[in-house]
């Protein structure tokens, strides 16, 4: 006994068959994309001053918390040509931590140098705990020390 399928219902066996790779692609895409945390990112642009954003997908760092990770992949500027930096480049994070609803960051002594295709200090700092802020709700205050020194009054 020989079961003989019609055109048509061929062809809608080929059409499933290539929803079902395509639903396939589609989970194996969307768990990639939830193995890390969604940051977004806020540069000013070089020409005209405009903030550019952003959005990364940091995966999980095992030596260091959520907070830190965006600290340091922020101080390391965009991956989008023609923006500034925030700081001059090698401004990095000495030391980090979160106490109630303040975060206390101590920045590195680089930071007091000017160069080009940066921004004025306070500009930065201000972009800093914007960026902070937003991807990080639950910080309030943000207090920001210079070699362990209070930065601004």
């Amino acid at each position: 006994m020989k079961i003989e399928l019609k055109k048509e219902a061929k062809i809608h066996i080929v059409l499933l068959g290539m929803l079902l790779v395509i639903l396939l692609f589609s989970v194996i895409t969307y768990s990639i994309k939830l193995k890390g945390n969604r940051r977004t990112f806020i540069f000013p642009s070089v020409e005209n001053g405009k903030l550019i954003v952003e959005t990364r997908y940091l995966q999980k760092n095992p030596q260091k918390d959520s907070i830190t990770f965006f600290i340091d992949e922020l101080l390391l500027g965009s991956g989008v040509e023609r923006t500034k930096l925030l700081f001059t480049s090698g401004t990095r994070l000495e030391s980090a931590f979160l106490r109630k609803d303040i975060l206390y960051l101590n920045l590195s002594d680089d930071l007091m140098q000017m160069g080009d295709g940066v921004l004025d200090i306070e500009e930065g700092v201000e972009l800093l705990k914007k960026n902070v802020r937003i991807n990080f709700p639950k910080v309030k205050t943000i207090q920001i020390f210079v070699n362990g020194r209070f930065a601004f009054e």
